[in-house]
């Protein structure tokens, strides 16, 4: 175990930072960055408009930068705008929202005075006025890539592991596991924490629940530097406008699946109130194959002989969950805000599974056969609470914010297995395990921003969490002569995991001409306690961290500009990978976790460019990743007594690689061809190098891998959508062995229906049924080749309507009037 210590300048320096922020509190405010201007004005009368909403949207996708009310003489001041191209939107009650493009602020352009804005009255019942941009499915910046769940179709009846198997950089396996860039050590974040959404597989969690998908490959200080290859944070939608509203939407999919949801929000004077209900019932038949040659080895070493198992297997689980959310925001004063938000969940999951074994001598003679029956029930609950406090300043920008968050899962799982043998005269066993999984987690944290000057500002704050795993398995053997079921001692484990984590992050940013740069610096100590109460085990390991950040960017002009970032991450042990506990679904290849395992380590470097031309765009990066004690499946040849037979098997578990070295490129791009046709996608080129001591064993493992990932979407006439994507991804290497490649095709196309209030959509995932995971492994006294399959090519149908009945606009205005805010959510 390595202890670090602060150096006492480093000390002394966080002391200096923190000591000028609060003086800097009391200054006066600094210049802004950039600023606009101008008077609202009734086009026949030239009187000025009051009170008129005046709205500063981005050029790219239309989405909120600031805005403000303009005063009784009609003027308005938009402050701290940053460079970029926009639309401002001026909208006052009785009169036609008005758009005014082409709007651009720079270094040598940061203050535009728009002089009058004349908007005409009328009269007359208006249309709706709609902006020609639409925001792309996949958003490119230097520091992340933000997916626009609600531009993708497959977000109308799917679930987020389908939609990010069209992301770039992102690859999802058979268990809707994901990884990035070839890495499984991603951290999964709803709106920015973790939540009790946070711990399901994202093939569990429904695609409309969610508004955006932040990818951040290398994240400042500010974040918690879990999983070494990045985040990604999924923001939920939030509704902002006024009055009631919500929508309901149910799909119907091949092979019994079904997903219906109900969202409401209510919005009026200090209150903002949202509730929620999912049902989700997802069924999964799918098949898989190996065979496996076994190497015999004699006292030397070498190889004296071989044999081989074939394993056919059959599956077939059935899914169902029920999801309930209540969320509300009460304004306190304009500038205090307190939230509270809750998800409660509970669902049944039962499964069966068959494998059909096939053993053979060295001769490919057979041998025996056996035949392994699995069925599994698991009842889950989950539960999350989350408490937050924001409070905004008289400077722009300064902001403190605070959140307690409180989650909980609670698993009974019960497996029952039989096991017979081809040869007469065998008895048939039956074996039969039972596990209790209890996972609670309380995290404290607070952050605070401060604007130091029109370019520069200091950011700080801590977090504190506190985790307890606890998992009693016990496992039975059924005694044949008595037909009773005896418990195992020697396969029983009880095992209790506790880990908390204490840290502290600042942040300093500034800017020089054109260049701005970040520097930032969190410490962590961690603590964590491990009880293996079966054997009356425990150990402890305490360590202290530093991650360092830095960030520097160059702009050229608004639509040019180059990044290069580092970051310090950390990967620690996932609480499957520690618990000892023998899963024997299949009792042949065994799998087990290592209470042992260390953290992991990683130093990320990346250089990104970005470059815009209108609306088209592309981001590429090369990148370079060094991964100290890398945690890896480990498969190891072992032998299994079954009655008087010795048979050779294969057992998992994860241990700490030494080395890995991961450097690559990417390209991704989003380009509208027409009007009517919109191209994004990404290719990805990455080369990873392996190395591993194990005993007296010397493992090595390269390979350079790439993936590609394009989606196409049609507007074939106004109301009617076809969105078409697919991905390939090349082989992959582990320390022993490799993930086959695959790909697949989607198609998915919706129309709005009963004026534009309602949406039906129908989707098929997998067109030509490509999908699969297969895999190769090896060691010493054994090599693998496997094929996975679940039913992936499946039909659905979905139906949405949008409710909304916003009320009047005086009752819009009140909230503002009272809040210091207006319906879009930004401080006056």
């Amino acid at each position: 175990m390595r202890i670090y210590t602060l150096p006492l300048p480093l000390v002394l320096f966080l002391l200096l930072i923190s000591s000028t922020a609060l003086l800097a509190q009391g200054q006066p405010q600094a210049a802004t960055q950039g600023r606009i201007s101008g008077t609202v004005q009734d086009q026949e009368t030239k009187a000025p408009l009051g009170f008129a909403n005046v709205v500063l949207l981005t050029a790219l996708d239309s989405s909120l930068v600031t805005g403000a009310t303009s005063d009784i003489e009609g003027k308005f001041e938009l402050t701290r705008v940053p460079q970029g191209r926009f639309i401002l939107r001026v909208s006052s009650v009785g009169y036609p929202t008005k758009f005014i493009p082409n709007i651009s602020v720079s270094a040598t352009n940061n203050n535009l005075q728009l002089g009058a804005i004349p908007v005409r009255g009328s009269a007359t019942q208006l249309k709706e006025v709609q902006i020609v941009t639409e925001r792309p499915i996949v958003a490119f910046e230097l520091d992340k890539r933000v997916v626009n769940v609600s531009q993708d179709i497959n977000a109308e009846s799917g679930s987020v592991a389908e939609v990010m198997q069209n992301l770039p950089s992102v690859t999802v396996d058979v268990d809707g596991n994901v990884s990035m860039r070839g890495s499984s050590n991603v951290t999964i974040l709803v709106d920015g924490k973790r939540s009790a959404l946070s711990n399901l597989t994202l093939d569990q969690i429904p695609a409309n629940l969610i508004e955006s998908i932040e990818l951040i490959t290398n994240p400042s200080s500010k974040y918690n530097p879990e999983g070494t290859s990045g985040i990604i944070n999924l923001v939920l939608k939030k509704e902002k406008k006024p009055g009631f509203n919500g929508s309901a939407s149910v799909t119907a999919g091949t092979y019994d699946n079904y997903n219906t949801s109900l969202n409401l929000n209510y919005r009026y004077y200090k209150w903002s109130l949202n509730s929620g209900y999912d049902f989700r019932q997802r069924t999964r038949p799918g098949e898989s194959n190996s065979f496996t040659t076994n190497y015999h080895l004699n006292d030397f070493g070498q190889q004296d002989s071989t044999s081989y198992r074939l394993q056919e297997g059959t599956r077939n689980s059935k899914d169902i969950s029920h999801s309930f959310r209540l969320g509300a925001d009460y304004y306190l004063t304009p500038r205090h805000t307190l939230s509270a938000s809750g998800i409660y969940r509970f669902g049944k999951d039962t499964g069966y599974n068959n494998i059909f074994y096939r053993f053979e001598d060295e001769n490919r003679q057979l041998v025996n056969t056996r035949t392994r029956e699995t069925d599994e029930e698991e009842n889950e609950k989950a539960v999350d609470v989350t408490l937050g406090y924001r409070q905004t300043f008289e400077k722009k920008g300064q902001e403190l914010t605070a959140d307690i968050v409180y989650n909980t899962n609670i698993d009974d799982e019960a497996a029952l297995y039989n096991e017979r043998s081809g040869l007469q005269g065998s008895f048939p066993e039956m074996q039969q395990t039972l596990v209790d999984d209890a996972n609670r987690e309380i995290v404290a944290k607070a952050d605070y921003v401060h604007p130091i000057s029109e370019n520069s500002r200091f950011e700080a704050g801590f977090r504190s969490s506190f985790e307890r795993l606890d998992e009693d398995s016990r496992f039975f053997n059924r005694n044949n002569e008595t037909g009773d079921l005896v418990y195992s001692t020697d396969q029983s484990n009880h095992f209790v995991f506790d880990q908390n984590i204490y840290s502290v992050y600042s942040n300093y940013s500034n800017k020089y001409k054109s260049i701005s740069y970040q520097v930032g610096l969190r410490a962590e100590q961690t603590v964590t306690k491990t009880d293996l109460r079966t054997e009356n085990k425990k150990s402890d390991n305490d360590y202290f961290s530093l991650f360092p950040t830095f960030f520097i960017t160059k702009d050229f002009n608004p639509d040019n500009k180059v990044q290069f970032s580092y970051s310090r991450r950390i990967n620690r042990p996932r609480s499957r990978f520690l618990n000892p506990f023998v899963d024997r679904s299949d009792r042949f290849s065994v799998h087990y976790g290592n209470p042992e395992l260390k953290p992991e380590f990683v130093n990320s470097l990346e250089l990104g460019y970005l470059r815009y031309w209108g609306d088209a765009s592309i981001n590429a990066t090369v990148f370079y990743r060094h991964t100290m004690d890398e945690i890896e499946r480990f498969r190891m040849g072992t032998q299994v007594v079954v009655g008087n037979d010795t048979i050779p098997a294969t057992e998992t578990t994860f241990l700490n690689i030494s080395d890995n070295k991961a450097y690559g490129a990417e390209l991704g791009f989003n380009y509208p061809a027409t009007n009517w046709w919109r191209i994004n996608g990404s290719i990805s080129g990455f080369r990873t190098q392996l190395n591993t001591t194990q005993g007296d064993t010397e493992l090595s493992n390269a390979q350079f891998s790439w993936s590609s990932k394009v989606n196409s979407t049609f507007t074939v006439w106004e109301d009617l959508n076809i969105q078409l994507s697919g991905f390939y991804r090349a082989p992959t290497a582990d320390i022993q062995g490799r993930m086959e490649q695959m790909f697949s095709a989607d198609l998915a196309m919706k129309k709005d229906v009963l004026k534009k209030n309602a949406t039906i959509s129908l989707r098929v995932s997998d067109v030509f049924n490509t999908r699969q995971f297969n895999f190769v492994s090896f060691g010493p006294e054994f090599r693998t080749e496997s094929e996975n399959r679940r039913q992936s090519r499946i039909i659905y149908l979905g139906f949405t309507y949008r409710l909304n009945s916003e009320g009047s606009n005086r009752e819009r205005r009140q909230p503002n009037e009272q809040n210091g805010g207006d319906d879009e959510g930004f401080d006056n």
